[in-house]
């Protein structure tokens, strides 16, 4: 029996390492000077834009990936503290979603704000830099951005 509860429990701690290791996300994100700790990243087929296609990356605070609408959900603060950047598939990113928990007026809309760098789109995987190069403004909030980031392509 000992043997069998060891295999399962082995099996489940297996399993826990994959799922963890589908997305790794870390740095900075604050909104008013206040941190946010961005725990989760997921991509999903985007919206075309100018008849391009894109990508959403969803960061959030809480465990989200599972979600098909975890962008819109995201915005509305389900998952805590979020940012939601499209990107075409060359990772030249075409939208920007803040929404902070400090501040006042959720969602900020500021696709100009943040860059991305490093980008990679290779073995199913999506990974990059994102960052607003110190701090950024938009509608009277402050909002800064220094990720680095991989998972998996939707």
């Amino acid at each position: 029996m000992r043997k069998i509860i060891s295999i399962v429990v082995g099996v489940m701690l297996g399993s826990g390492q994959l799922i963890a290791a589908d997305f790794e996300v870390s740095g900075i994100f604050k909104g008013n000077d206040q941190p946010a700790k961005l725990a989760f990243v997921s991509a999903h087929k985007g919206t075309p834009l100018r008849s391009q296609e894109t990508i959403k990356l969803v960061f959030t605070e809480k465990d989200h990936p599972k979600d098909e609408k975890a962008d819109l959900k995201a915005l509305f603060g389900d998952y805590g503290s979020a940012l939601v950047i499209g990107i075409q598939l060359d990772g030249k990113v075409v939208t920007c979603d803040v929404r902070h928990e400090a501040h006042k007026q959720k969602p900020i809309s500021s696709p100009t704000s943040v860059k991305m760098s490093d980008f990679k789109n290779e073995n199913g995987q999506l990974s990059g830099k994102l960052t607003t190069d110190g701090k950024a403004e938009a509608f009277g909030e402050t909002w800064e951005v220094n990720l680095t980031f991989r998972t998996k392509v939707p």
